[in-house]
């Protein structure tokens, strides 16, 4: 076809050189043809329709094609943004043909596919033809994704393998299949078959080769298989013993199943599991039962086996007779179920037997157990428990033990104990119990690093009640006295008669420092004379009684207990020479750091009463020196002794329990400060971190009282951050996490206070919603010198890492503390080379120095 002819018929009408009648039948001709034809001509710099057929006319997804001129960008509008456009006007400039299939797509559906095709029929114009190509293109797609899924199933199909190998190795066991056709029998084994059989691994195993190794006593099992396979029976299990190549007899236990016949050809499986150490494990039981059995019935107690197995279950497997007579139980319910023997022991006795139970089995370590029963007939008795447990091929501990009658031993026991150790009149320990138990405490401090104390008391004037009232109403004087005592202490501490109207108390677990120790002992000996300075009752008349109390800590340094006493009793002494009923320490320099501690006390009381005490603040610093808040931190200004450091009277507001008002007062003016704060733009952004106390954080309405300060001075949650101490820890966490979560809800945030120097646990560390942890700057001082303090420090950044949680560095004070922990990716600093803690106002002056 002629340039003329191609183009004409697609020309509006009267633009050709044809007449009519021939441009009519040229065009029907045109218009026949089942692909879309178009003819573009380049005007000026646009390519444009000159014409089109009716197919072009009646294809979807072409725009424009009805409107002869139009642009070929609106004609192609689905294809506008891809390359088309511009291949179309290379074929106008260049004349090379373009062949090309264009694909529009949307998630889950294709919107066209065409097979395009370009070619120059004049100097300025082209002709171009579209082909609908959607089957093809989906029938190419159909076969792509098919071609994915059969390579994923023959990858699934791989894997399979592997892992079916795999577990046939490690259970030591493996399968074969039998195929039996009219023409011909096949035997296949696995490669796990071949491994426990000792054979090199094949798939095709002869037949004879394959019964070769079964001891010829045991090939009657096989006999008597076959017979019962051929009776139709299902699922056959036989045991059998094989001769190994390599000599080795190994039990095996095979199961047969056989398949419906399919196409005139049957298929016999089995599963062969090598159990010879199972058979080994029975044999030892059946001796040791046997030799259980034997002595079982000569000894005064019962016997018995129990087992934990590998899946965590635990049953009695054996129980001697003698269950009945000391337990009032049947052997066959405990077998049936051992928990009926724990309903036999006492309620509180159960937890202890529980705890020792399982450490046992856990460590394999030897069980001895005493505990008390309860009898059918009410009656209560002594048991005692030995058991010794090992671990089984299979995983599971055995524990074998005896159970023995105690009850009069005990008893006897109890009443030596009781006549040597007790008082008779007040029941408390006397002197000697005193004095065995001092001597293990000692031993202890030395061993923990705790300190104690010994209190020696003495009544004050109790010869004249003996001498006007008698000797009776003395002794009840002196038993209400002991109620009292103890009833004043905790249940770990000893108060002990010491002989007349002496009492001694021993104080154990204080704290490890001197001076907090000191001040544990001061509050008991404080409770003691509260509590026997109230009235006493006697013979329905009230009586007034005073003591003295002389106070030693014992544990910093190795001391015998005779020298103890004496120190506790020139105590006493100088108590009594202070004008009675009060208490007085060995140590002169103790005693002034009592009084020094009572007196610093009151002037807290009233320094916060007459706003003595002060909130300062020390700057927080990025990694380029830039200020992103501050930590607030209390001083006090006593008007007699100046300035006062927290490390003063900070633990004293933790014992007195003025931390909690102290608390309130750093927290509102904190949150009045970020009030301040966020009405200035270069102060906007500030945050300010306020410490506190474990007992500040538990006591009820904690998180009330933090959301209310922020509400009543309109603070942004977001820029409080609360700083915990890992001493927290310690208590109830989950309740720790709930407040936390609370608080972290409506956006303050939190901080984990001198990292390290702690008891953090891993496990508490990554559910706190904590924001950012704290080095302490005891590691912080050191990281240049000390490789321990450097290695600390590293880890601790990284871990912070790992938890995504911010990272501040106290106590940077030199510029090679800075270097090292900026070279290891911390981010934020604090310290005296950035501010010491001060007024507000100087952080108004830090940041206009930055500026």
């Amino acid at each position: 076809m002629t340039t003329e002819l191609s183009t004409d018929p697609l020309s509006p009408a009267g633009e050709g050189a044809m007449d009519s009648m021939a441009q009519a039948r040229l065009q029907a001709l045109v218009d026949a043809v089942p692909v879309a034809l178009m003819e573009f001509r380049l005007q000026g710099e646009r390519l444009r329709l000159r014409g089109a057929n009716a197919a072009a006319r009646r294809m979807p997804g072409l725009g424009a094609v009805r409107s002869p001129g139009a642009d070929a960008s609106e004609v192609f509008d689905q294809l506008a943004d891809t390359p088309l456009m511009d291949q179309l006007y290379g074929v106008v400039r260049v004349g090379a043909l373009l062949e090309c299939r264009q694909v529009v797509r949307e998630p889950g559906r294709l919107l066209l596919a065409w097979d395009l095709t370009a070619r120059r029929v004049a100097r300025d114009g082209i002709m171009v033809t579209v082909r609908d190509a959607s089957e093809a293109e989906t029938l190419r797609t159909a076969l792509a994704a098919s071609e994915r899924s059969l390579e994923e199933v023959r990858r699934d199909l791989r894997e399979q393998t592997e892992v079916f190998d795999t577990m046939e190795s490690l259970a030591r066991a493996g399968h074969w299949r039998r195929i039996e056709d009219p023409g011909e029998t096949v035997l296949l084994w696995s490669p796990g078959l071949c491994a426990i059989a000792g054979f090199e691994q094949q798939e095709w195993v002869d037949p004879e080769r394959a019964v070769s190794g079964i001891l010829p006593e045991d090939r009657h099992v096989f006999r008597q298989l076959r017979e019962r396979d051929g009776r139709g029976e299902r699922g056959l299990d036989v045991e059998y013993r094989w001769r190994r190549p390599d000599g080795q007899v190994r039990w095996m236990r095979t199961r047969l199943q056989r398949t419906l016949p399919r196409d005139g050809v049957r298929v016999v499986m089995g599963v062969v599991q090598d159990v010879t150490d199972e058979h080994r494990a029975a044999e030892q039981l059946r001796e040791q039962l046997l030799f259980i059995q034997r002595i079982a019935s000569r000894i005064p107690g019962f016997i018995y086996e129990f087992r934990l197995h590998s899946d965590g279950a635990t049953s009695v497997q054996y129980i001697s007779d003698a269950v009945r007579e000391f337990m009032g139980v049947e052997p066959r319910e405990v077998t049936a179920d051992h928990g009926v023997l724990m309903l036999r022991v006492l309620a509180q006795d159960r937890p202890q037997v529980r705890r020792s139970a399982i450490t046992s089995v856990r460590k394999l370590v030897p069980w001895q157990c005493e505990y008390r029963v309860c009898m059918s007939d009410g009656s209560v008795r002594w048991h005692m428990t030995n058991a010794i447990p090992h671990r089984e091929p299979d995983g599971s501990v055995v524990s074998h033990g005896f159970t023995m009658d105690i009850t009069d031993r005990k008893l006897a026991e109890q009443e030596i104990e009781r006549l040597a150790f007790y008082d008779a009149l007040t029941g408390l320990p006397n002197r000697r119990l005193l004095l065995d138990r001092l001597q293990r405490s000692i031993a202890t401090c030395q061993r923990t690093h705790k300190l104690g104390a010994l209190l020696f008391i003495d009544l004050d004037n109790f010869k004249d009640l003996n001498d006007t009232l008698g000797h009776d109403m003395g002794d009840q004087l002196l038993a209400q006295v002991a109620t009292r005592l103890v009833a004043s202490v905790r249940a770990a501490d000893t108060v002990a008669r010491f002989g007349g109207d002496e009492f001694v108390v021993m104080l154990e677990a204080l704290a490890p420092d001197l001076r907090s120790a000191t001040a544990q002992a001061e509050m008991v000996a404080d409770k003691l004379l509260a509590s026997l300075n109230q009235p006493f009752a006697l013979d329905g008349g009230q009586h007034y009684s005073t003591l003295s109390i002389g106070v030693t800590l014992f544990g910093e340094q190795r001391l015998s207990v005779d020298e103890l006493l004496k120190r506790a009793d020139l105590a006493l002494y100088q108590a009594k020479a202070a004008g009675r009923n009060t208490q007085r320490f060995f140590d002169p320099d103790m005693q002034a750091a009592v009084n020094a501690r009572s007196n610093l006390e009151a002037d807290l009381r009233q320094g916060l009463a007459r706003a003595e005490l002060l909130v300062y603040y020390q700057p927080v610093v990025d990694h380029q020196a830039r200020l992103m808040g501050a930590e607030a931190l209390v001083r006090w200004r006593h008007p007699q002794r100046g300035m006062i450091g927290p490390a003063d009277f900070i633990p004293l507001a933790e014992q007195t329990g003025l931390i909690l008002p102290l608390g309130q007062y750093v927290l509102q003016t904190a949150c009045a400060q970020l009030q301040r704060w966020s009405r200035h733009p270069d102060t906007a952004g500030l945050s300010i971190s306020v410490n506190v106390s474990a007992r500040q954080f538990r006591q009820p309405g904690f998180v009330a009282q933090v959301l209310h300060q922020l509400k009543s001075h309109g603070a942004d949650p977001r820029r409080l951050k609360l700083e915990l101490t890992e001493s927290l820890l310690l208590g109830d966490i989950e309740d720790t996490i709930a407040r936390m979560a609370q608080l972290k809800s409506e956006g303050v945030g939190f901080a984990l206070d001198d990292f390290g120097t702690g008891y953090s646990s891993l496990s508490y560390l990554k559910r706190l919603p904590l924001d950012q942890i704290k080095i302490d700057q005891s590691f912080v001082r050191e990281v240049l010198a000390d490789p321990n303090d450097a290695a600390i420090v590293r880890t601790i950044l990284a871990l912070a890492k790992s938890l995504d949680l911010q990272v501040v560095a106290e106590g940077v004070e030199t510029t090679g503390q800075l270097s090292f922990l900026q070279l290891h990716g911390c981010e934020g600093f604090q310290g005296y080379l950035f501010g010491r803690p001060g007024p507000v106002a100087d952080i108004d002056a830090f940041l206009h120095l930055a500026g």
